[in-house]
């Protein structure tokens, strides 16, 4: 991911539901392991056989038409056309994915919940694993313009600056993790933690220094910004937020939809979203409104991205869609 703004999400690869959430949702899903061999299929806005049905697709990133996606099975499933037809690779057998980021030089690196990033460049075939002993429960992945980043359990921020050779350790010696991490420029970002933890650097992340907490002990699902001003982040139980000064302070705006939204990402130049209930939002003024799309999901939306003309969408059974979505205005076709 490019960190400099240019019009697009600043976080539009990546797609982490709430570790604890998965971790039911994955443990009622899961059986025996994935095939290993890959094999193309088509998956033109329907539910794709790429993954199995005992799978939770629970992160996605997108570099124009390539897709990626990752399993709580240690599955990958890779997009080369914007999420028309798939090919599958059985990573590994012990890892869980649970997200992912693309890298300026094209490169894409995937979170495993075990400790291990998981790299891989070209055509996304083979899968390097790199290890890091902190955070012991890693929950997040940025690629910038400053090397890889981990953030997690412990108040952990990691760095690599060498492809994960080596990994430096930020510790803040708080009882409560970090959840979601956003650079909003080559040298501004933003860690969000539980209760309202916020941790600011503004030399790419040579020091980082403690913010105010978010009031309210807010609990951060995910954030986007739009520009280095202005983000939004999600929280439990459809709460939203806003700031317009870089993440300093943060105003509640409404979520019409009341679902909590697990994954924020940029579609045609407008904020979206997809969390609980199958619910695909977007931002209409200063509140989010619900989007329609055919064949609506009935579980949760854990992972989505913005490909071509199309929202690539992830879930458990197996949930792998291409969707296209309708005005709210306008009639469920199904």
């Amino acid at each position: 991911m490019n960190s400099q703004y240019s019009g697009a999400p600043l976080r539009p690869k990546k797609s982490t539901i709430s570790l604890a959430v998965l971790a039911v949702a994955g443990a009622a899903l899961l059986n025996s392991c994935a095939e290993s061999t890959e094999k193309p299929v088509a998956s033109v806005a329907q539910e794709s056989k790429t993954v199995e049905r005992y799978e939770v697709v629970q992160t996605l990133s997108a570099n124009g038409n390539k897709v990626v996606g990752g399993t709580q099975t240690g599955v990958v499933t890779v997009s080369t056309d914007g999420g028309n037809t798939w090919s599958r690779k059985q990573v590994s057998n012990t890892a869980s994915f649970i997200d992912s980021a693309f890298c300026p030089d094209g490169s894409a690196a995937m979170l495993d919940m075990y400790n291990t990033v998981w790299i891989s460049s070209g055509d996304f075939k083979d899968w390097l694993p790199l290890k890091f002993d902190k955070p012991s429960s890693p929950v997040a992945i940025e690629c910038h313009s400053s090397g890889w980043w981990v953030v997690g359990s412990g108040s952990h921020l990691i760095n690599s600056t060498d492809q994960g050779k080596t990994w430096r350790v930020v510790n803040f010696d708080e009882d409560a993790q970090f959840t979601a991490l956003a650079f909003t420029s080559d040298t501004h970002g933003i860690a969000f933690g539980e209760f309202g933890m916020l941790a600011f650097t503004e030399d790419a992340g040579l020091t980082w220094q403690r913010g105010e907490p978010i009031p309210g002990d807010f609990y951060t699902y995910d954030t986007l910004f739009t520009d280095p001003s202005t983000g939004y982040a999600s929280g439990l139980a459809g709460q939203v937020l806003k700031t317009t000064d870089g993440g300093t302070s943060w105003t509640r705006i409404e979520n019409t939809t009341e679902a909590p939204l697990y994954r924020l990402f940029m579609h045609a130049g407008v904020p979206h979203g997809v969390g609980a209930n199958g619910t695909v939002a977007r931002l209409d003024g200063e509140q989010w409104v619900t989007v329609g799309y055919e064949k609506p999901v009935l579980s949760f939306l854990g992972a989505a991205v913005s490909s071509s003309q199309s929202i690539v969408v992830g879930g458990p059974g197996g949930l792998l869609r291409t969707v296209q979505s309708f005005n709210s205005s306008q009639a469920d076709p199904s």
